[in-house]
């Protein structure tokens, strides 16, 4: 293992692949999961050809996003669920409308609201500091408040910032560990993920890196994107929920909205049927990373299908899962901050998520009446990501708008 300071080879760096082997600067496939022999059973509720057309245009031609992709759109039109391409590129096995991928970064929102629940019963506050609930965790956890954490606006890096830094920039965050047992375990994590980009490690070891890293902004002035935040926030509810993260999400969000086919499941292989995720290269080769979700918790780590992520999301808005007041706070100060303009239906609510393998799109409106969830079993790398995600947002948009 090297820990001098030359760069990495050039090689495809996607979101949340090997992300403490680029911190540390080191040089450095999927499970027989047998789609073919998965029970799918979902169908489409209407025939709506112009939503179908808008799938397949994202799996076939020059400009396919990916090998397949799912979505469900309920409107004023009635419901639709539709499905295109290939759920395994290998085998060419079709994509199942309800086939099941990981949500990544929209498994934000199922975060936000274990808090904000915890929050109506009184079980936390939001404005109570990190220290609060995780004292010693960060040297300035005093300073930044679970609303900071959700809004993004504690002030913390991200690990992609970390891992998208120059090789001299690497050392230097690497560096500012003084801690030279845990700059040892960093390293050893480091080492074998870069052997096998499959390793599963937890969480907490991203937020013992972060925590040696100064704050980019005074908690509150500034908007940052940080999952390392969203991570600090699943130990905030384990703690304050008295159970570990998995089953506040079973018993809270899960259970009680009968989602059958989601299932936290943050690392390694995903347990169960599943479309596999690909990661494509600058030149277009694909490589199965269905299982590299190294490092992920609570800002990635849900698994689901279209269907089930369309319910949960209308029936948040509906007032199933939180009450009046918590709700409105969630679409204002404390997640949504307002929402964004649709372009055709007033302020959408949602996000967006990408790793490895996965990209997903979300849409709800504020009363849950208009709602659209897209799926995809791939994200770009490296050069092409920034317009392969915009051209899966603008499908969203247009399934949105046709609801």
């Amino acid at each position: 293992m090297s820990t001098g300071a030359e760069p990495l080879p050039h090689r495809a760096r996607p979101l949340h692949r090997s992300l403490l082997w680029a911190v540390a600067g080191l040089a450095a496939t999927g499970i027989a999961v047998g789609v073919d022999r998965l029970a799918f059973s979902g169908t489409a509720h209407v025939s709506r050809p112009g939503l179908q057309q808008i799938l397949d245009g994202l799996v076939a031609g020059p400009s396919a996003l990916a090998p397949g992709a799912t979505a469900y759109v309920s409107g004023p039109r009635g419901s639709w669920l539709g499905a295109a391409g290939m759920a395994d590129a290998r085998s060419w096995v079709r994509m199942p409308v309800d086939a099941r991928m990981r949500l990544e970064s929209v498994s934000k929102i199922y975060t936000a609201t274990l808090i904000l629940q915890l929050a109506q019963e009184g079980a936390l506050r939001v404005s109570d500091t990190v220290a609060k609930w995780e004292p010693g965790l960060l040297p300035y956890g005093n300073r930044i408040t679970i609303r900071q954490l959700l809004t993004m606006q504690s002030g913390l890096v991200d690990n992609n910032d970390l891992r998208n830094a120059s090789a001299s920039a690497q050392q230097v965050n690497l560096a500012r560990v003084k801690d030279a047992t845990l700059r040892a375990q960093l390293l050893a994590i480091a080492d074998r993920v870069a052997r096998d980009p499959a390793t599963e490690f937890a969480p907490i070891w991203w937020i013992r890196l972060a925590a040696w890293q100064p704050l980019l902004f005074t908690p509150g002035a500034g908007f940052h994107y940080s999952n390392i935040g969203y991570d600090i926030l699943g130990l905030i509810a384990a703690h304050a929920g008295g159970k570990p993260l998995s089953a506040l999400y079973r018993e809270r969000i899960f259970e009680p909205l009968g989602l059958r086919a989601t299932a936290y499941d943050p690392q390694g292989p995903i347990a169960g049927p599943h479309a596999r995720g690909y990661g494509i290269e600058p030149n277009g080769t694909r490589v199965d990373a269905a299982d590299w979700h190294a490092g992920i918790g609570a800002e990635g780590g849900i698994v689901s299908d279209a269907r089930d992520t369309a319910t949960f999301l209308t029936a948040l808005m509906r007032g199933t899962l939180l009450g009046p007041r918590q709700l409105a706070a969630m679409q204002a100060q404390d997640l949504w901050l307002g929402g964004a303009p649709s372009g055709c239906a007033g302020q959408a609510y949602g996000w967006s998520g990408g790793g490895n393998g996965y990209k997903t799109e979300v849409w709800v409106n504020a009363d849950g009446s208009r709602v659209a969830v897209l799926l995809l079993n791939a994200r770009h790398w490296d050069t092409g990501q920034p317009a392969a995600d915009a051209a899966s947002h603008d499908a969203l948009v247009r399934l949105y708008c046709r609801a």
